[in-house]
């Protein structure tokens, strides 16, 4: 073989099998054509022998696929939530012989339309976002393509685009109720209340006749935490920044105060007491949504969204306060 690059060809010439073999092979339908293992062997052995990388764009345009998969968040992936979502989806897609091109909007729909364009002139076979939901966002533009290539969204229903996602409004709920539950009358929320889980506790409080307190953040909610019995944490990282908080003010949870947070991230197993949270599937929700989009690739078409229910983790940060006299007349 001479030095220039090796073409397809040459490994089935050197391998001593038909161009037409080294083809499935490549393609990863020997077993699917029943190639001998010793077929293979050969073949991989000479790939291997000459350093061989296939023209994908050569093979792009033969099986009018790319084997590319767009995935697209709206925050930065440094947190245990996205990892795991995208881990999910690499278990699904790896498996299929498909690859990643990444990106993350930063809650900007104008990035994000601009991020979508680039991986669609790169020739994505499908795409799996969580799209920013904001007034100004790319909701029409996601149905429009959804009738080209397979879109699935995660986080974020697009009504008339395929969906995985988990239930906030049903994750609000429980950790609302929970608190209820344990005598708590006098809750506090803080944190986005943007969210179906917020839309939840406030439902809640509705129902039961009783006024919540709502606040940006955990400092602004320190300043009134005497007015409260408990606390319902938008996020496991609202939880953390109020442990740290109350510590230093001398704040006991949960005797002075109790405490449900929502994500069941990772690092709440380093807090004590060990904080009540609602638990979210993540790495479930990246399987699910690659398999939507897998599935749509292979021709299916009436394929139901995947709905996941969150689950409460009571934890040991609320304290039953039931039979506790005048325990709802706290700050009054």
């Amino acid at each position: 073989m001479t030095k220039r690059k090796p073409t397809l060809k040459d490994i089935a010439e050197k391998a001593g099998v038909s161009l037409t073999a080294a083809s499935m092979y490549l393609n990863g339908k020997a077993k699917k054509y029943k190639l001998a293992d010793a077929t293979c062997e050969r073949i991989e052995k000479v790939i291997r022998k000459y350093n061989f990388i296939p023209n994908y764009h050569a093979r792009a345009i033969a099986s009018k696929r790319t084997m590319l998969l767009g995935v697209q968040i709206y925050e930065n992936p440094d947190v245990s939530f996205w990892l795991k979502i995208i881990s999910g989806i690499e278990e699904i897609i790896e498996a299929e012989k498909y690859h990643m091109i990444f990106s993350t909007s930063h809650s900007s729909a104008e990035k994000e339309l601009e991020s979508v364009q680039f991986m669609m002139a790169k020739g994505i076979d499908g795409l799996i976002i969580a799209p920013t939901d904001k007034k100004n966002n790319n909701f029409d533009y996601f149905r429009r393509l959804n009738k080209t290539i397979p879109v699935v969204t995660i986080n974020t229903k697009i009504e008339g685009v395929s969906a995985a996602y988990n239930d906030n409004y049903s994750g609000g709920r429980i950790a609302s109720e929970y608190l209820v539950s344990q005598g708590h009358r006098r809750i506090a929320f803080v944190g986005n209340v943007n969210f179906k889980r917020a839309e939840a506790f406030f439902d809640v409080m509705r129902e039961n006749k009783m006024k919540p307190g709502v606040f940006p953040n955990v400092s602004s909610f320190l300043q009134a935490i005497g007015r409260f019995t408990a606390v319902f944490c938008f996020s496991d990282y609202q939880v953390l920044e109020l442990y740290n908080e109350a510590a230093s003010k001398g704040i006991k949870v949960p005797d002075d105060i109790s405490v449900v947070g929502y994500d069941n991230m990772d690092f709440i197993r380093l807090l004590s007491p060990l904080p009540g949270t609602v638990d979210q599937c993540k790495k479930e929700v990246g399987i699910a949504a690659a398999e939507i989009v897998m599935s749509r690739l292979k021709g299916k078409t009436m394929i139901p969204d995947s709905i996941f229910k969150p689950v409460l983790r009571e934890g040991e940060s609320v304290k039953n306060i039931i039979s506790i006299p005048n325990s709802d007349e706290k700050g009054e």
